[in-house]
């Protein structure tokens, strides 16, 4: 038994050194395939994307985790690890070189892809009942696999505001569906990192309406306002335009007065191209997730960039905040 669990500890070893990422592991399939009508989407999403779609999970089942695990979702067009165009699908394949160099295991970093990596499709996505379903099931699924108290969560990009729904729960409402997500769990997040958000929409889109991913009612809409400039710095815009109304998917997610986890930070570049210079909404930051306990900003990082070559920082938030968890408390199931 000891030469079989010190092969197989080689074996995860040489796969970390050859920046071998992906997919879940077997471990972590076959546990997902114990429940195969529950886990359905996410096997669906794992046979999808093969090697590159996903990543995490214990090799074996003795494997101990002594860190909090930590969940990555990412952005529109983007994939769990690196492929195509590494300028948009990157993936977090940096960031995992970066804690993996440190004392993290693949057994403590999780990720999974969604929507389709196809970069000309960026303006057909939006929030929907299938994408946030995928990610809920999915923190359920390691936070019942590791058996940890809390998940730690860093998410870019689109995939912040995928989060914070996801850990608010409740109800999805649109014109086209209505799905329920169940209950909070923000009480379930430890450390949550959100890079390069758009909590109250994004100003290129203001005029781009009729594409869902700058959509009103579950995109990206910023709101109008005729008599001042929607990247205005000017922290009074209201007194001028009133009260802005902005995607409803978004301004739900604000409304809400909890805080999305024990501790949260906002990492956002005021360079950011695709944010727009100087990172504002109607006189708001709007990479700034409400109640976050820590606010940094980068400047000439491109909205990739602040994803991938800031990964010390995102570690070093993380274990600022993470307290080792106890293997003895599970998640309802």
């Amino acid at each position: 038994m000891l030469n079989h669990v010190l092969i197989l500890s080689i074996i995860a070893c040489v796969g970390v050194m050859g920046d071998i990422f992906g997919p879940l592991s077997d471990h972590f399939v076959h546990h997902l395939n114990k429940r195969p009508k529950r886990n359905d989407a996410l096997l669906r999403k794992i046979s999808e994307f093969g090697d590159t779609g996903s990543f995490g999970g214990k090799v074996f089942s003795e494997e101990k985790l002594t860190n909090t695990p930590i969940v990555f979702i990412h952005g529109n067009s983007d994939s769990a690890l690196k492929f195509g165009d590494a300028s948009f699908q990157s993936g977090w394949d940096e960031v995992l070189k970066y804690f993996l160099s440190k004392d993290y295991t693949l057994a403590e970093l999780y990720g999974i892809t969604y929507g389709d990596r196809n970069i000309s499709n960026s303006y057909t996505r939006h929030f929907n009942c299938e994408t946030l379903h995928l990610h809920r099931r999915f923190i359920e699924f390691v936070l019942h696999y590791t058996k940890a108290a809390q998940v730690n969560i860093i998410a870019h990009s689109m995939g912040v505001s995928i989060a914070r729904k996801v850990i608010q729960g409740g109800e999805f409402i649109s014109k086209t569906e209505k799905c329920d997500l169940g209950h909070d769990l923000s009480h379930r997040i430890g450390t949550f990192i959100s890079i390069a958000s758009a909590n109250y929409g994004m100003c290129p889109c203001q005029h781009a309406f009729a594409f869902p991913a700058c959509g009103v009612e579950t995109g990206f809409y910023p709101g109008s306002c005729s008599d001042t400039a929607c990247s205005s710095e000017d922290p009074n815009v209201s007194g001028t335009c009133g009260e802005i109304s902005y995607s409803s998917y978004l301004m739900n997610l604000n409304k809400n007065g909890k805080k999305d986890a024990t501790f949260v930070a906002s990492l956002w570049s005021d360079d950011d191209e695709i944010l727009g210079k100087g990172n504002m909404v109607w006189g708001r930051k709007t990479s700034v997730v409400p109640h976050s306990d820590m606010r940094k900003v980068y400047n000439e990082l491109s909205h990739n960039e602040v994803k991938t070559l800031t990964a010390a920082d995102q570690y070093n938030i993380i274990r600022m905040n993470d307290q080792k968890f106890s293997a003895t408390e599970t998640t309802e199931y």
